[in-house]
């Protein structure tokens, strides 16, 4: 158990009754599936009332990468949102950094990792806003990030918001990922960056939010909610893209974070896609602008397919290493 001055404080279940200090009321009103998760967290009161509500998922988070996330919210032009993050598990000390932020900031760590999908619905939760945005640990925000996300949903029939991104060096895999960043124009689009997306709250919680099912880091997980919130019976056009919000953050620097990223991409892709293709039927009627789509240099569209080969290769071993461990006798 840790107590500090700074917020009120929360336990774990398995904390001695003798010595555990008083729950937040925040804490105890939370669905028990998730108060049994917490093992500990604080929460401060911001100085204002917020009008939104960033919320973090941390896992294995570098702590120079995430200093820089939050110096970015430190600057924020829009400064009435409130900070809720749900820490997944790192090797710092991440809550005496965060009881330092000067913002108001709900903090809570989880048992063990309870996968991203999960941690966000706890965090939206932990919101004390009706508008809900979410944001990577390790994605460094533009100094008005919060207000553009806050100023799209100004428009009476938006309901969520995806955002765009800029890298932040120069590399190969970066300049692959043509979906990060749709133009400067506003249009209808899939909530395909979980890491730059804001949304109404009634409208999270009218789908029961993210998908918990999908578990451990996901995958699609935004096109999963996009869809669902179109079933439940709200219109494409009520999501939207927004040109202003943006972060700054790298799809990979390294060939082999880029192949494990594409891999575990497409493994989950091809298990949503056996299980619901309605899915992806769904994602395909959907396309970026035409004059975002830039064409490939003959040796970018060589490497393209070469390390596209290498993904496939991987993704046939990891699934044989699946198949023969299903197989191997329980000791």
């Amino acid at each position: 158990m840790r107590s500090e001055p700074g917020g009120e404080q929360t336990t774990g279940a398995g904390a001695d009754a003798s010595t555990a200090a008083p729950e937040s009321e925040r804490f105890a009103a939370l669905p028990e599936e998730y108060r049994r998760r917490i093992e500990t967290g604080f929460d401060d009161v911001p100085d204002v009332e917020p009008t939104i509500s960033v919320v973090v998922v941390t896992f294995r988070t570098d702590r120079e990468a995430f200093e820089s996330v939050l110096d970015a919210l430190g600057a924020q032009t829009h400064e009435a949102f409130d900070f809720v993050v749900v820490n997944n598990g790192v090797d710092w000390d991440i809550e005496s950094r965060l009881r330092e932020f000067d913002h108001g900031t709900t903090y809570v760590e989880l048992v063990r990792n309870c996968g991203v999908t999960l941690a966000r619905n706890l965090g939206a939760e932990l919101a004390r806003s009706d508008l809900l945005l979410f944001l990577d640990d390790d994605a460094v925000p533009a100094a008005d990030f919060v207000e553009a996300h806050r100023r799209a949903h100004d428009d009476e029939g938006v309901v969520a918001v995806r955002g765009r991104i800029f890298p932040q060096s120069k590399s190969f895999y970066n300049r692959l990922q043509q979906w990060y960043d749709l133009g400067d124009r506003s249009l209808p689009y899939l909530l395909n960056i979980e890491g730059n997306t804001s949304i109404d709250r009634d409208a999270h919680r009218s789908v029961s939010g993210f998908d918990e099912r999908l578990g451990g880091r996901a995958g699609h997980e935004g096109i999963d909610l996009t869809y669902r919130l179109v079933e439940a019976g709200y219109d494409r056009d009520q999501i939207v893209y927004c040109p202003d919000a943006i972060i700054y953050h790298d799809y990979a620097t390294s060939l082999l974070g880029y192949v494990r990223k594409r891999i575990v991409s497409r493994r989950y892709r091809k298990r949503l896609t056996e299980r619901r293709p309605e899915l992806f039927e769904f994602a395909s009627t959907y396309s970026p602008p035409d004059h975002v789509v830039h064409e490939k240099s003959s040796l970018d569209h060589a490497v393209h397919l070469a390390l596209d080969g290498v993904i496939r290769v991987g993704c046939r071993l990891a699934e044989t290493r699946d198949a023969l461990g299903d197989r191997l006798p329980s000791v």
